[in-house]
């Protein structure tokens, strides 16, 4: 078992690479090809290891703000779940900068709530 300072850096390290992997999609969304649909791909690598570091300890996977943070990530992909299997499908830009930004002050958010947690432990 990790130490709760650990957990909490690598809960909040991988919810910041999932925020970098969603702004690059963000940014080509509507670009269609291979590049997108390999993007998208690690995107949802990332938020199966944002899950996983959140498993590592029951508090933090039940934290509110967690939960929230997950539920951002699962919208933000949905915008582009269809370029996984059709390399030129449509995506729509503007939900695609709406639900980034939504991600983005969610992450901020859980970022919060972890430090507090993390401190009130010690």
């Amino acid at each position: 078992m990790y130490p709760i300072n650990e957990t909490v850096k690598m809960v909040a390290e991988q919810g910041q690479n999932v925020i970098a992997c969603a702004k690059e999609l963000e940014q080509i969304s509507l670009k269609t090809g291979k590049e997108r649909s390999d993007l998208f791909e690690r995107y949802c690598a990332n938020q199966h290891s944002f899950n996983v570091y959140t498993y590592m300890n029951s508090t933090i996977e039940n934290l509110t703000e967690v939960h929230v943070f997950q539920r951002k990530i699962a919208l933000f992909g949905t915008v582009f779940v269809g370029t996984r299997t059709d390399y030129e499908a449509e995506v729509d830009a503007l939900q695609a900068k709406t639900t980034y930004e939504e991600l983005v002050a969610s992450l901020h958010e859980m970022i919060n709530a972890l430090q507090f947690f993390k401190k009130t432990q010690v």
